[in-house]
């Protein structure tokens, strides 16, 4: 058997990331080589490539978006696609340390403490429905004890975030840099890295901030619901929803609106 990456070409970093991080996972499982035409470039991933497939197919999306049937792989002979999105926090939470080591996250001093930092996904979220809104940020910041709010966002134009900041936030994210890139441009990585060593964050419904919130050493991480709006994470995930929820050490705050 082998495994083969075949990423989404509109799909960001975030989903990049599941995707590498599972195929590298279930190649490790079944003792196997790995192939990523593009790899991950941010964190030093070079790309692996491969020209043809064997005559044996199985595409993980055709066994759901989400979620993975191993039981359908084992035993098999042939090249297993990931092309789905396997955003499920199960297939992650036994593996955390080494997937620390795939992605090269380095063990750096704890930055903005006494903090929330606030992840804010705007842009594209703004186009299909997925974005939470003035009222759910403002409202998520009044539940915690904090008294100074960072936020990093990908839109710091957006009258959200301008709206918050006169409220008293800080802005820390450099915004977006001109040309748009799939695989994190610069700023995007300084948001990525802001969010990864600061001590406490509130992420968005993204798998871009979920990936440090994983990765890093926090003392409270915020996971955003409602309950009333179409959103990307249901509060009662059915089989095929993404259900990205996880708590180390009691560090984790689910919280619904």
């Amino acid at each position: 058997m082998r495994v083969i990456i075949e990423y989404d070409p509109y799909n960001r970093l975030g989903n990049r990331m599941f995707q590498y991080a599972f195929g590298a996972l279930l190649a490790k499982r079944h003792n196997c080589q790995l192939y990523c035409n593009e790899g991950l470039p941010n964190f030093g991933i070079k790309p692996t490539p491969i020209d043809n497939l064997q005559p044996n197919i199985i595409r993980a999306r055709s066994l759901g978006l989400q979620y993975f049937d191993f039981e359908a792989v084992e035993g098999f002979d042939g090249d297993v696609i990931i092309d789905s999105y396997v955003q499920k926090s199960e297939y992650y939470i036994n593996n955390r340390q080494l997937l620390r080591e795939i992605f090269g996250i380095r063990d750096l001093d704890t930055i903005n403490k006494d903090t929330l930092v606030l992840h804010i996904r705007g842009t594209d979220y703004n186009q299909v429905g997925y974005f939470l809104g003035y009222d759910f940020y403002k409202s998520l910041i009044k539940s915690t004890s904090f008294q100074k709010i960072k936020i990093v966002t990908d839109d710091p134009g957006c009258e959200t975030v301008n709206k918050l900041v006169s409220e008293g936030c800080e802005l820390a994210t450099e915004g977006p840099t001109p040309e748009f890139c799939v695989s994190g441009d610069r700023s995007a990585i300084a948001d990525f890295k802001t969010l990864l060593y600061s001590e406490n964050i509130a992420i968005s419904q993204s798998s871009f901030s979920w990936w440090p919130a994983f990765l890093g050493e926090h003392k409270t991480i915020i996971f955003p619901y409602s309950s009333t709006q179409k959103q990307m994470w249901p509060v009662a995930p059915e089989k095929d929803d993404q259900d990205l929820f996880f708590d180390f050490n009691n560090t984790c705050i689910k919280y619904i609106n």
